[in-house]
């Protein structure tokens, strides 16, 4: 099984590796939305380092939003969705696989926007790299787990882009608020147990959408 899921990731990791279509264009909205809104933000610094947090997170998920599903998304237009099917594994291993997938593609957005974010409103988070690895991974795997499973659903239908864009946003508000705040009370000198509250929600909306989207892909590769 573990080879089965391997082949999956590697396959998608290689088409986009010679077709460069998600990572630059990913990479580069990412960059410009963090370079324009870090330019733009003139606050005192107190407020700037609040406000970093929360425009950080909203640049990793508008740009993620663009890869979301792209994979799936390009094998039913070519054909391949189906001989996929037949593959000999399961639908939850399929949807880990895609998970897997995106997940790193998201990861490579986040060791380029957080650092940068840090950087420029001159906030402590590389100061905790623990804490804040424990945070980026938890929003990966809560943009990504959700993402993937909504990106499969609204592939193959004529507006997918817009369709994944209204189901995908209202999801993740939790997600959204849960890291922000937690990446947000990193900054401050001594981190509270209100840190580990909002670690804990979004540990829990996390754990709900994984299984989620563990439960309910097979019901996609039935469509």
């Amino acid at each position: 099984m573990a080879a089965k899921l391997w082949w999956i990731i590697q396959k998608d990791m290689v088409s986009e590796y010679r077709a460069r279509q998600a990572w630059p264009r990913m990479l580069l909205l990412g960059i410009l939305v963090a370079f324009l809104i870090s330019y733009q933000l003139v606050l005192p610094p107190s407020q700037q380092q609040r406000a970093a947090a929360s425009l950080c997170w909203l640049t990793i998920c508008l740009a993620a939003i663009f890869t979301l599903g792209q994979s799936i998304e390009k094998e039913r237009d070519d054909g391949c969705w189906d001989a996929l099917l037949l593959y000999p594994i399961t639908p939850q291993s399929l949807y880990f696989a895609k998970l897997a997938v995106n997940a790193v593609n998201l990861a490579a957005l986040q060791l380029v926007v957080i650092p940068f974010f840090a950087l420029v409103c001159d906030t402590p988070w590389l100061d905790v790299p623990a804490k804040l690895f424990t945070v980026a991974v938890l929003g990966n795997l809560g943009i990504t787990s959700v993402g993937t499973l909504l990106g499969a659903m609204s592939s193959g239908t004529r507006q997918s882009q817009g369709l994944l864009v209204l189901l995908l946003l209202p999801m993740l508000v939790p997600v959204l608020l849960g890291a922000s705040e937690a990446t947000r009370l990193i900054g401050q000198t001594h981190l509270s147990s209100t840190w580990w509250n909002w670690v804990q929600l979004l540990g829990a909306f996390t754990t709900v959408y994984v299984t989620a989207g563990w439960m309910l892909f097979v019901f996609v590769t039935e469509d």
